[in-house]
């Protein structure tokens, strides 16, 4: 798999092991860190710093749960999801990918995302969970799109390092909009190669306070303060920020999907699985997700067509509804 980004020198975003200073004044409590929120820096085999953060149980046995984002996300959109996942008997870690959140960055904050070393990422992911997580507790893996790719990467690679992984609207392929897939893959394979991949993709650019997001302008939520969630830590916190995908990360991205459409990659992959997919998509292909789950041997697919993107930050209906799913997976194979 070609994964097109060369090592360079690691910038650190944020202070070694630290939360950030503040928080938005417009979000919710239930938005802002739960108490007794733990931070720490995890060191990847090449010497890059990942944030983590843990909200541990009060059982001494109990099982353990990784949350990992996407594309552009961080620690602090999710801390209402830790707060629902510790309240089902879950030691509950999230981790940072490298140059998003509060990680190491192979770019500056205010250049274009680089092309992604996916194989990179699942064996950071795998290295994190088996390095810091009890060793004898069960796991599972909760992972959100890019998330979720990267989830499958690292499942392949290491059958046992789960017991069971549940992917919210995971990147198995990507939504391209008017322009068609072939086409847009084929731009962005040539303006990598014609050395403007540092160049944003056609309706990308720069991150960009919007006062008017609202549910219905919203890619990613229907729900009026989840959608807004990600913008305002963005607008509070610049060293959080990512901007739009750039020619090398969409060549980078169509390469990985490609991998993952492998009936033969997907076969090997036993881990039980959850996939949620949201019908009302802008950035992943739901029929992507069908097709990976004919060829998963153990996998359990549950549709929200009418969702949106996110299924974590949608509306409290379409939360309780996959959150029903997860216990019922959860029950069956976790059994917390």
């Amino acid at each position: 798999m070609n994964t097109f980004a060369p090592p360079s020198a690691h910038r650190p975003a944020l202070p070694a092991g630290g939360p950030l200073l503040s928080s938005p004044l417009s979000l919710a409590p239930r938005f802002l860190a739960p108490a007794g929120l733990r931070w720490g820096m995890f060191r990847a085999a090449d010497g890059a710093q990942l944030r983590w953060c843990c909200l541990a149980s009060a059982q001494p046995d109990a099982p353990q749960c990784v949350l990992t984002g996407g594309f552009t996300e961080f620690i602090e959109k999710y801390f209402e999801t830790i707060r629902d996942l510790a309240a089902r008997g879950f030691t509950v870690w999230c981790l940072d990918w490298r140059s998003q959140g509060g990680s190491d960055r192979e770019q500056a904050i205010d250049a274009g995302p680089g092309a992604r070393r996916y194989d990179r990422d699942a064996e950071d992911l795998a290295l994190f969970i088996r390095k810091t997580l009890p060793p004898d507790a069960p796991r599972l893996l909760v992972a959100h799109s890019m998330g979720g790719a990267i989830a499958l990467l690292a499942l392949h690679a290491n059958p046992a390092l789960v017991r069971t992984a549940v992917l919210s609207a995971p990147m198995l392929d990507l939504e391209t909009g008017l322009l068609p897939r072939p086409l847009a893959r084929g731009l962005a394979w040539l303006a990598v190669r014609l050395g403007f991949g540092s160049a944003f993709v056609p309706g990308g650019g720069p991150w960009r306070f919007d006062p008017d997001l609202s549910p219905a302008t919203s890619p990613i939520s229907h729900d009026a303060e989840r959608c807004l969630v990600h913008r305002d830590w963005f607008a509070d916190q610049a060293r959080l920020r990512v901007h739009g995908p750039t020619f090398a990360w969409a060549d980078a991205a169509f390469a990985l999907v490609r991998h993952l459409r492998s009936p033969i990659f997907l076969q090997g992959i036993t881990t039980p699985l959850l996939i949620g997919s949201a019908g009302r998509e802008r950035f992943v292909r739901p029929s992507a997700h069908r097709r990976a789950a004919r060829h998963l041997p153990n996998c359990t697919l549950v549709d929200f067509p009418f969702a949106k993107h996110e299924l974590f930050h949608e509306t409290d209906d379409v939360r309780a509804r996959w959150f029903d799913a997860i216990d019922a997976f959860c029950a069956q194979h976790i059994k917390p």
